[in-house]
């Protein structure tokens, strides 16, 4: 019984996460230069890339999740899932350093994140 809550709570992790990589990637595709004052095409052109980058890696994050519901739900040897978790952590923490350029081109540009709420853009 416990195997199957924890797999659902796994399955459901992971369709979270790959439902926030599609939100924010077509939010992404609808991104105009207007959208961001004083930031030229070139330093437009890079966070878009970034972004990208940062949710293409949460989708692959959100994917391992996948497999690591269905050998929970089979209950399978636990290096399987030691595997997984730690494909996961690897893919976490892969995603910081693209997220961390983010911040610094913004703070380059002078563009805070309250100015980006306010605008209603949600990075």
């Amino acid at each position: 019984m416990t195997h199957s809550i924890t797999a659902l709570v796994y399955l459901l992790v992971g369709l979270a996460i790959v439902y926030l990589f599609q939100s924010r990637r077509k939010m992404v595709s609808h991104f105009t230069l207007d959208d961001f004052p004083g930031i030229d095409e070139e330093g437009f052109h890079e966070l878009t890339l970034l972004l990208k980058t940062a949710y293409e890696r949460m989708l692959y994050m959100g994917v391992a999740f996948f497999p690591l519901a269905y050998t929970s739900y089979i209950n399978g040897a636990f290096v399987s899932k030691v595997f997984f978790l730690a494909l996961i952590l690897l893919l976490f923490i892969s995603n910081i350093p693209p997220r961390n350029k983010i911040m610094r081109l913004l703070d380059r540009y002078e563009i805070s994140m309250e100015e980006l709420r306010e605008r209603g853009i949600r990075l």
